[in-house]
């Protein structure tokens, strides 16, 4: 595996796991009727330094367990870097037309920021396993 390729698993175990967690939480706060407006600005700071503190503690780990590797990326990274993103921005065209929807039909600002939220994690998601596709397919 290459640096690139070990980067790109890293991240998208951690989007997934700390976004998966966060709209996790959302769903059962919103299914006990506990989902509140004020809480949204404490959680996208938090969502941040999560992603931002896991993503350098992992990528400095993967760059000392293989530091030959940290090269840059060659034609064929950048050929599925950007495969992943022509496709990644379909569903974030997905993501963002359900946000106009809400807004739309009048939900609180509250809920279509979080349509905005989930679709920028989902688009990360899927390019990050599209990407995964490419490499382990030998693209």
């Amino acid at each position: 595996m290459s640096f690139q390729e070990k980067s790109n698993l890293v991240m998208t175990v951690i989007i997934t796991l700390v976004f998966g967690a966060y709209f996790g939480d959302l769903g059962v706060a919103l299914i006990r009727g506990e989902a509140e407006p004020a809480q949204l600005d404490m959680s996208f700071i938090g969502l941040t330094a999560a992603v931002i503190f896991y993503s350098i503690i992992a990528h400095i780990i993967v760059a000392v367990w293989s530091p030959d590797e940290a090269e840059e990326a060659d034609e064929r990274d950048k050929f599925i870097e950007m495969r992943a993103d022509a496709r990644s921005g379909y569903v974030l065209g997905v993501g963002a037309i359900l946000a106009l929807n809400l807004a739309w039909l009048g939900f609180d600002v509250y809920w279509v920021a979080h349509m905005v939220l989930a679709g920028l994690a989902g688009a990360e998601i899927f390019k990050g396993v599209q990407r995964i596709i490419d490499y382990r397919m030998g693209v």
